[in-house]
């Protein structure tokens, strides 16, 4: 009885909860957007709270999870204005620089150059600034229109090439943003589509890799529902691609390891094999998230000769990727020209021989750079500062702490994960996060840092979200037992955590 009457309480808490908090920031800044969002908001809340009551194994279902990752991925796209994603003017014209590349557009020049609707070069130009403000918001409802000329012109401010761009993860944006100017759509419209697209494969690719994962599912809707995994889904990044890849490697890993014994054939392999191709030439230092498949048992496998040479040619198939389309630029970092800039800054940035040839120094920088910004790296790896970190817009420290508590349910033993890698294993997959992280450090000192600074620059949590997975589920404990179903709880409390975190969002964000 008492069981039951708690299950009750807990649901009508939260909506009671969100009820005063949805009125309090409404109260706070009364414009219709924010009561928009407080109403969206509280709507989830009150379904997840009726699913939940209903029966909590309701909200284990992959399409629950698939129609809450929708929803969100959706919000996101509509409530950040365009190019208010770091770096966004970036990837939207490497973005339009891809699909000029097409065969059947052909509209890059020898030169470099290639061709740009003036209507989607006049967007970026009125909406340079960074700055999430009530205007932002003015702007685009005051100039949306649905249908604009496709008079285009030539734009060369940028130079984009194969290597660097990481074609595979941009998939999705290429196809939105290819549709968005077949249909002669506004520059709103197919801006829109474009993000519209990259959360296309992003949700198509975190719902299958739940779906295939025998184990780690609560891993997987943890990473996938982060506000800063969000954030990227629903943007031009790069990183909403190699997110998404990641996330059906390490499904692919929970399957090898705790699915049945001969259950991987030469389709499973292949699938591996195209997956892994399209993820290492993304970012190298990811590859270590990708080599994990090489200790799966061989009894997992339907033939164990088949199983032992796939393992071979794995390693051989990375190692080829990474050298075709990553070779000039990893190099490049190994071997500095004599200046190098940033943004509008100027001067050399530490060199391969600078760090190991001084490695008091180099001891020194990198402790500093962890005891200085370690806070910074965890809290932008979850995403209590969204944006190009406007200051007004970051989350107080503590809104991050019930993500903590999320991460952490993950790590423990329940009725649903009761599943766990020997110690070795364990290691090795704590070890690729460090490989990663580290890789990430290294790239950022070699390529974003001046050689006069005692801080690593450049370096964002965001870096680390695609082998996050591996930490969490290397982490995995039997000390404490949770008697529930953990990919439930962690639904539950990571959706309701978003909802307080758009409410607070949108209420700040629209008072300037």
């Amino acid at each position: 009885m008492i069981k039951s009457l708690n299950g009750k309480l807990f649901p009508c808490f939260l909506i009671t909860l969100f009820l005063f908090y949805s009125l309090f920031w409404y109260l706070n800044n009364p414009r219709t957007l924010v009561a928009l969002v407080a109403f969206v908001s509280l709507a989830i809340v009150v379904v997840l709270g009726f699913c939940y009551l209903r029966d909590r194994d309701t909200l284990r279902n992959e399409w629950i999870f698939l129609a809450v990752l929708v929803l969100f991925s959706l919000i996101f796209c509509f409530l950040f204005p365009p190019f208010s994603v770091p770096d966004e003017g970036h990837h939207y014209f490497s973005t339009y620089w891809l699909v000029d590349s097409l065969p059947f557009n052909s509209r890059v020049a020898a030169d470099g150059s290639f061709l740009v609707r003036e209507a989607d070069l006049n967007l970026y130009s009125k909406l340079s600034s960074s700055l999430i403000n009530s205007s932002s918001f003015d702007s685009i409802f005051n100039h949306f229109s649905w249908f604009e000329s496709s008079k285009y012109v030539s734009f060369s401010d940028l130079a984009f090439s194969i290597g660097t761009e990481n074609v595979p993860a941009k998939i999705g944006s290429v196809i939105g943003l290819q549709i968005g100017l077949l249909l002669g759509l506004g520059a709103y419209p197919v801006f829109y589509l474009g993000r519209i697209g990259s959360i296309a494969v992003f949700c198509f690719c975190a719902f299958h890799a739940y779906k295939i994962a025998p184990k780690g599912k609560s891993v997987i809707v943890f990473v996938s529902l982060l506000p800063m995994t969000l954030h990227l889904a629903a943007s031009y990044s790069y990183d909403s691609g190699i997110i998404a890849l990641s996330l059906l490697v390490f499904a692919f890993l929970m399957r090898g390891f705790f699915g049945e014994d001969r259950s991987i054939g030469i389709r499973q392999i292949i699938t591996y094999f195209i997956v892994s191709v399209l993820l290492a030439p993304c970012k190298v230092i990811y590859c270590g998230l990708i080599v994990l498949a090489v200790f799966i048992p061989l009894d997992k496998f339907e033939d164990v000769n088949k199983g032992r040479l796939s393992k071979y040619l794995l390693i051989f198939v990375i190692a080829a990727s990474v050298l075709v389309l990553r070779l000039a630029s990893v190099s490049g970092l190994v071997s500095q020209s004599t200046s190098s800039s940033r943004g509008g800054e100027a001067g050399q940035f530490y060199s391969l021989n600078d760090i190991l040839l001084h490695p008091r120094n180099s001891f020194m920088v990198f402790c500093r750079t962890l005891d200085s910004l370690g806070d910074f790296y965890w809290e932008t790896t979850l995403g209590y500062s969204l944006g190009w970190f406007q200051e007004n817009l970051r989350m107080p420290t503590f809104y991050m702490i019930p993500y903590l508590v999320c991460g952490f349910i993950c790590c423990i033993d329940s009725q649903d994960e009761d599943a766990f890698l020997n110690q070795p294993l364990s290691a090795m997959f704590i070890g690729a996060f460090a490989v990663a992280a580290l890789g990430s450090i290294a790239s950022m000192w070699l390529g974003w840092t001046f050689n006069n600074e005692s801080v690593i620059q450049g370096v964002q949590g965001r870096y680390f979200l695609p082998v996050l997975p591996a930490l969490l589920f290397g982490l995995r404990s039997r000390a404490i037992k949770y008697r529930g179903i953990s990919a439930t709880l962690v639904l539950l409390g990571i959706c309701s955590m978003n909802c307080i975190y758009l409410i607070r969002f949108i209420s700040v964000a629209t008072c300037m």
